[in-house]
């Protein structure tokens, strides 16, 4: 075999490799856009709930509570407890 065609051998196997590499990286690439829109619609689907979670804490906050004979300072106290511990998990919850 000629220098020529050594040379010519070496320039082949050197473009086959660059292909295989070019295939390799299209296929992670497609293979990361599919995850990162997974993520995302993930993402979403968590905001959505955080958002409804936050609904719901509003509307605990602002329901009228009827005064029973049972019911006592120490109710309320709990009551605004869990309801501050419920927004704390949440503010953990978004960062």
């Amino acid at each position: 075999m000629s220098i020529e065609d050594q040379k010519i051998e070496q320039i082949s196997l050197k473009i086959n490799e660059l292909i295989a590499l070019k295939n390799r990286f299209k296929a992670d690439s497609e293979r990361l856009l599919e995850e990162n829109k997974s993520l995302k619609l993930e993402v979403e689907k968590k905001e959505k709930q955080c958002s409804e979670l936050e609904r719901e804490v509003e509307e605990l906050k602002t329901i009228e509570r009827v005064v029973s004979p049972t019911k006592n300072k120490l109710d309320e106290a709990k009551i605004n407890g869990m309801i501050r511990e419920i927004e704390e998990c949440m503010t953990l919850l978004k960062s």
